[in-house]
C-alpha cells in the first residue's frame, strides 16, 4: 500500500489537476491511500468540498515572498512557521511514502518539511514557466513533472513532461446540458462562445469582451460567461444588457458547460487550456499580463502550437479580438472532440512509483 500526500491550493488551476489525478488513481485500482493538503483560503475549502474531500488545511493564507508591507510579511512568516510544524506532525502521523506538490504558495512548507524529513517529493508544474517553489525544488534536486513539453528556465531533459491531469468527462446532449445550466432561455440556434476567466473569474476579461460583443457580426453568437459575480454583471451591463450575453454560476463540474459551447475565450491558466484541448474546443486565449513570470503567455503559446488556438494580447486592437473569435468559430465546425484516457495521470503515476522504488506495470 502506497501512502501518497497530494498538496494543492490557491486556485482551481492547482487544485483541479490534483483532484483529477486522485480520481484517476482510484478508478485505476492502484493500491494507494490518499491524503490532501491545502491552505486556509475559502476558495480552497469550497473546491475540495465540491468533491466531498476534507483536506488538512494549513494555517497559511499566502506566500511570505513579495507581499507588500513589513507587517504583512511578518504575519505571513508566522503563518509559514506554524504551518511547518502542523505539516511535520501530519507527516509523522501519516507515514507518507511520497508527497506530490502541485505548486503555488502552499507547496513551500511541504517541500521544506519533506526535504528535511527525507520523504520523496515529486513537483508537478502545470505551467510552461516554473514558479518560485518549483525552482526551489529543482535546486534541491527534486524530480519535476511538467504540464507541457517546456518548463522554463529548465533545459530539456532536466524535467519529465507528463501533461496536466484533467478531470474525467462524459459529454452530454447539448440541449440537456443547456437545461441543466439553468440559463432561463431556450437553447440557442446560433454558435455558443464560452467565456472562462479562471476559478476567480477575471473582471478584466469581461470588460474587454463587453467592448466587442455588440458588434453586428458577433451579435449572431451567444456569449456564455462562467462564474461572474452579480456585482460585475451589473457594473458592466447596467441598463443595457445585450441579448446575446448570458451568465451561469460557477461550475465545479464542467461537463454541462463544455457540452454546450462551440468555442471559448479564456485566460491562459494551464488547467483550463488542458481541459479545452481534451474537449477539442477551439479557443482565443487572452493571457493575463500580470501573471508571475508571464507564464500565461507561455501557456498560450504552447496551446496555440498543440490545439486549435489563437492568442490575443490586451495591447492589440479590439478588432483583432473580434477576428480571432470568428476564426475559432470557423475552426469549431471541423474540430472532432477526442477524450483522453488519463494518459497524463498514468505518466505522472509512473514517475511517482519509480521514484519510490515501486514501479507499476499493470493498471488493470
Amino acid at each position: 500500500m502506497t501512502k501518497l500526500c497530494l498538496v494543492a491550493g490557491g486556485t482551481g488551476g492547482h487544485i483541479f489537476p490534483a483532484l483529477a489525478f486522485s480520481e484517476w488513481l482510484l478508478a485505476s485500482g492502484t493500491d494507494v491511500t490518499l491524503s490532501f493538503v491545502c491552505g486556509s483560503r475559502p476558495l480552497e475549502k469550497e473546491i475540495y468540498a465540491s468533491r466531498g474531500i476534507v483536506p488538512l488545511r494549513l494555517p497559511l493564507s499566502g506566500s511570505p515572498f513579495g507581499v507588500p508591507g513589513i507587517g504583512s510579511r511578518i504575519f505571513r512568516w508566522k503563518e509559514t512557521l506554524s504551518s511547518f510544524f502542523v505539516f511535520r506532525d501530519f507527516l509523522r502521523k501519516e507515514e507518507c511514502d511520497c508527497c506530490l506538490l502541485f505548486g503555488g504558495y502552499i507547496s513551500f512548507v511541504p517541500l521544506l518539511a519533506c526535504h528535511l524529513g527525507g520523504i520523496p517529493i515529486i513537483m508537478h508544474e502545470q505551467n510552461a514557466v516554473a514558479g518560485k517553489v518549483t525552482r526551489l525544488a529543482f535546486r534541491l534536486k527534486k524530480r519535476i513533472a511538467s504540464g507541457w513539453n517546456e518548463c522554463l528556465p529548465f533545459a530539456a531533459g532536466t524535467f519529465t513532461p507528463t501533461g496536466v491531469p484533467v478531470r474525467s468527462f462524459s459529454p452530454r446532449d447539448p440541449k440537456e446540458s443547456w437545461s441543466r445550466l439553468g440559463t432561463g432561455r431556450d437553447f440557442p440556434e446560433n454558435q455558443i462562445i464560452g467565456v472562462l476567466g479562471g476559478s476567480l473569474m477575471s473582471e478584466r476579461l469581461i470588460q474587454l469582451l463587453s467592448c466587442v460583443i455588440r458588434d453586428e457580426v458577433l451579435q449572431k453568437c451567444t456569449f456564455l460567461f462562467l462564474g461572474a459575480s452579480q456585482q460585475v454583471q451589473s457594473g458592466l451591463f447596467s441598463g443595457d444588457h445585450p441579448e446575446n450575453v448570458l451568465f451561469v454560476e460557477k461550475q465545479w463540474d464542467m461537463t454541462d458547460f463544455f457540452s454546450v459551447i462551440d468555442g471559448a475565450v479564456a485566460r491562459g491558466g494551464a488547467s483550463t487550456l488542458s481541459e479545452l484541448m481534451l474537449w477539442g474546443i477551439p479557443a482565443v486565449v487572452v493571457p493575463w499580463k500580470q501573471a508571475a513570470d508571464n507564464h500565461q503567455e507561455k501557456n498560450a503559446e504552447c496551446f496555440e502550437r498543440l490545439a486549435s488556438g489563437e492568442i490575443w494580447r490586451e495591447d492589440e486592437p479590439l478588432e483583432f479580438l473580434k477576428e480571432k473569435i470568428l476564426h475559432v468559430l470557423r475552426k469549431a465546425q471541423n474540430v472532432r472532440k477526442e477524450f483522453s484516457e488519463g494518459d497524463e495521470s498514468e505518466r505522472l503515476w509512473r514517475l511517482i512509483s519509480s521514484s519510490i522504488g515501486r514501479e507499476i506495470t499493470n493498471f488493470g
